[in-house]
């Protein structure tokens, strides 16, 4: 027995492993085991075929699998994405955007007047404002926002653009500062080697996980990376597309096999589930089957019948107190809690205490005085980084909010200026630059203030520079309490990502450590790897790839999940469709025991931060204003009955 043939069971991987055809779809469920027959497949190649190392590429979407993959196989995993990689002696693991950046990076021509400077969401905000002040048929900042939605979609999809002026508008922008949005990587990458400019056919073997989670662009670089000769592979499951707001194509796996030759390509389909009990994969076949999904029900291959609870609440925060109790009474049981909306998981880590930890998108850059520091850390690193020299000058003279408009019409009066940096800063404080328009004395404050804030942390050494950009008692200047403990958490977050930076790399170029932060910002990465926790808690998206003993999915009533809808009818049962595979994603993550968690209330407040739809009603109890939950309608209609809260925990504790 070959040792990538080791332990595998029953007939339905084998092809996967050891099939030498020159194109290989699988089409399989959560739960099949087609990553253990994608690692075994490199394993054969390379051992039993003598495949160097170097001529196989395996693309995931998401950075996690990317990393448990490098793992299993014993190669090395290229986790900077700002690197690069000349070694040809080991696998190359990644997602395809890392491998985009990296040939966009290693080949300056596919990037011309590009430079890797990534933008960020309150950067490219005022990137719009800047483009509405010349562009007066976008006269509202919601209608340049919608623009650049469709400039990013057309490059996902790798169509052309059809807003010539705009895109003029915002190309010149670009320029003239120094920056890039994240967004034309894959799309340069795919140009650069349609093009010549990026040389194609690297690899003789590609493997790619998750395709359906792939843009149609990212599809397209797939083939351009493959040399032909060999294999190319893609494995994956339209039934788990989630992913629309990045523009993934999951037509491209179901569309796949029309594009090859019959005697070319071996098709696959696998149906076994042997991750989830019984009982679970009948739950998860009915969403699929009410959905409308033409594959073949899951077969559970594991011999147990599984845990399945659904459990009421009769407020969000009955639901957070009798889940944390749950968790805290197990203490010797580890958890992956999924929730759709970060504060309900929030609420749930500080209920569960120290044995429980977060590992959400954060959106660390949301509060103005976070974004202020950040830009001035960005100047502090580089005094010539003109994005956050632009983000800087747009804030308000006094306080930590945004000037009208970013300022945006007293910027122009410096367009017209050759100096850089600090020089541009003291002309504009001194006087030399005559500013026009509305925001010009704000514009002259923030100059002065920056230039004084610069001067304090010349002399300073890093440790106390990143203690400085990030104090978290920067956060007492916000109002709103909620947002004022958000923006200390996120300083925290900040100063101790960089500083674990520092420390990891032994790198005192605060630069370096800005652009690896900016870029996992960018591309919705955690700042720093999450730490092994008893309980895990992070939203539906996030839970792809992860598998867990025990499951919780809280929150799941039908006015967080799906939540809102269009107003158009076609584009409202996308949504739903969408919402009802990320809930089929979550629930199929459990192995042994699935917990599935609806409140019937929360507060209003809650309601309107955190867009649920109000229409079960609102009410007033009291000094409280209340808004009425129910049960989500993507769950199907099972012969299992909702228990309590309290019974569920009286029977489940005693």
């Amino acid at each position: 027995m070959p040792a990538w043939l080791d332990g595998i069971q029953g007939d339905t991987l084998l092809p996967l492993i050891v099939s030498d055809s020159h194109v290989i779809r699988v089409v399989a469920g959560p739960g099949s085991g087609k990553t253990t027959g994608l690692k075994r497949r490199v394993q054969r190649l390379v051992q039993g075929e003598g495949v160097p190392p170097g001529k196989i590429f395996v693309g995931t979407f998401t950075r996690a699998i990317a990393g448990e993959l490098g793992s299993a196989l014993g190669v090395s995993v290229i986790s900077d994405e700002l690197g690069t990689n000349e070694n040809n002696e080991h696998v190359q693991v990644s997602t395809l955007h890392s491998h985009a950046l990296r040939l966009v990076r290693s080949h300056p021509a596919a990037r011309p007047g590009r430079s890797l400077r990534f933008l960020l969401g309150y950067e490219k905000e005022v990137m719009l404002y800047d483009i509405g002040e010349v562009l007066p048929g976008f006269p509202k900042q919601r209608e340049r926002q919608k623009q650049l939605k469709r400039v990013c979609a057309a490059w996902a999809e790798g169509t052309n653009l059809e807003l010539a002026g705009f895109v003029g508008e915002m190309d010149r922008w670009l320029r003239r500062q120094g920056g890039m949005l994240i967004d034309e990587v894959v799309n340069l990458a795919r140009m650069g080697l349609e093009s010549g400019d990026i040389p194609v056919g690297e690899f003789d073997h590609v493997i790619i996980d998750e395709y359906q989670d792939l843009t149609a662009a990212e599809q397209h670089l797939v083939e351009k990376l493959w040399s032909g000769n060999r294999s190319l592979v893609v494995l994956g499951d339209d039934d788990q597309s989630i992913y629309s707001f990045r523009y993934n194509h999951p037509g491209g796996i179901t569309e796949f096999v029309e594009r090859w030759e019959s005697e070319q390509l071996t098709d696959l389909g696998i149906v076994d589930n042997r991750r989830c009990g019984r009982t679970i994969v009948r739950l998860a076949n009915a969403m699929m089957a009410e959905s409308g999904s033409t594959k073949p029900p899951m077969i559970s291959r594991r011999d147990e019948d599984g845990d399945l609870s659904l459990v009421y609440w009769p407020s969000v925060g009955h639901e957070v107190g009798g889940l944390a109790k749950y968790m805290r009474e197990r203490n010797d049981t580890r958890f992956l809690v999924l929730v759709p909306r970060r504060f309900i998981g929030y609420r749930l880590k500080e209920a569960v205490g120290a044995d429980a930890r977060t590992s959400f998108h954060e959106e660390v850059l949301e509060i103005p005085v976070v974004q202020e520091r950040f830009a001035l850390a960005c100047l502090v690193a580089s005094p010539e980084d003109r994005v956050a020299l632009r983000t800087v000058l747009g804030f308000h003279a006094n306080g930590i909010e945004y000037g009208v408009r970013r300022n945006a019409s007293a910027y122009r009066s410096i367009l017209g200026s050759s100096l850089e940096g600090v020089a541009l800063l003291r002309a504009i404080s001194g006087g030399e630059i005559e500013l026009h328009g509305a925001g010009s004395g704000h514009l002259r404050a923030r100059a002065e203030k920056t230039l004084e804030f610069l001067s304090e942390l010349s002399s300073a050494n890093q440790i106390a520079v990143i203690h400085a950009l990030f104090d978290p008692r920067l956060a007492a200047t916000v109002d709103d309490q909620e947002k004022r403990e958000k923006a200390k958490r996120d300083l925290e977050h900040l100063r101790d990502s960089a500083m674990l930076a520092l420390e990891e790399t032994n790198n005192n170029e605060l630069g370096t450590i800005l652009d690896q932060l900016r870029y996992r910002i960018a591309m919705r990465l955690p700042l720093t790897e999450p730490e092994e926790a008893r309980v895990r808690i992070m939203t539906f998206h996030g839970a792809k790839g992860l598998e867990a003993d025990v499951v919780i999915v809280a929150g799941v009533a039908d006015q967080i999940i799906p939540g809102h809808f269009p107003d158009d009818p076609t584009e409202a049962e996308r949504v739903r469709e969408e919402q009802r595979r990320l809930l089929y994603v979550s629930v199929t993550r459990a192995k042994r025991e699935l917990v599935i968690s609806w409140p019937q209330s929360m507060e209003y407040k809650d309601a309107r931060e955190n867009q649920v739809r109000l229409d079960g009603g609102v009410w007033r109890q009291g000094d409280r204003k209340l808004v009425k939950l129910g049960r989500t309608r993507l769950l199907p209609d099972i012969p299992q009955t909702p228990q309590t809260g309290k019974g569920w925990l009286r029977a489940k504790l005693g």
